[in-house]
């Protein structure tokens, strides 16, 4: 007897069969070294991309650059703020900058370090305090600054003198 139309008797079973087998052989270490050439190739060209994507474009312009320069005036520092204010008191003094913007600079500096060791926490005397600056001053002077005027006694305490009134007036006097 057989069931459907398969032909095959009741109560026979089919021989198990076996999946082929395939032959062993080196291919996973071709595939890693086709994996390691497709990553190397990969990596190549990214870093292509990159170096193009980084590469100065304005190196490579057509057009010519042009750069604007304007003068400005350059004023000497009116009665304006703290500095335009020790600035003026040290005019009055004769004590002039020559129209230097770095004598100004310098002689601000003097201002405020004036301030700085006259205030606590560690005060120094005012006879200390002008004796420093005249000495830094003249020191600029021997180093060969023909712009610095030389001081004398006098004019490093004007100048510290111009600096607590604008600066620090609350120096204990």
């Amino acid at each position: 007897m057989t069931t459907g139309d398969s032909g095959v008797p009741a109560g026979a079973s089919l021989p198990h069969q076996q999946p082929p087998r395939r032959p062993s052989s080196s291919k996973p270490v071709g595939v890693f070294f086709g994996a390691a050439s497709i990553a190397i190739a990969a990596l190549a060209g990214l870093s292509a991309v990159g170096v193009y994507l980084l590469r100065d474009k304005t190196a490579s312009t057509p057009a010519p650059s042009y750069v604007t320069v304007t003068a400005t005036p350059t004023a000497p520092a009116s009665a304006n703020g703290a500095d335009g204010l020790f600035l003026s008191a040290l005019a009055t003094y004769g004590i002039a900058d020559n129209g230097t913007e770095a004598v100004r600079q310098r002689f601000m500096e003097f201002g405020h370090h004036t301030c700085f060791s006259l205030l606590p926490p560690k005060p120094q005397p005012l006879d200390s305090t002008v004796n420093n600056i005249l000495a830094a001053e003249n020191q600029d002077v021997a180093a060969g600054d023909p712009w610095l005027p030389t001081f004398t006694h006098d004019d490093a305490e004007h100048l510290a003198q111009a600096a607590i009134r604008v600066y620090c007036p609350n120096v204990p006097k």
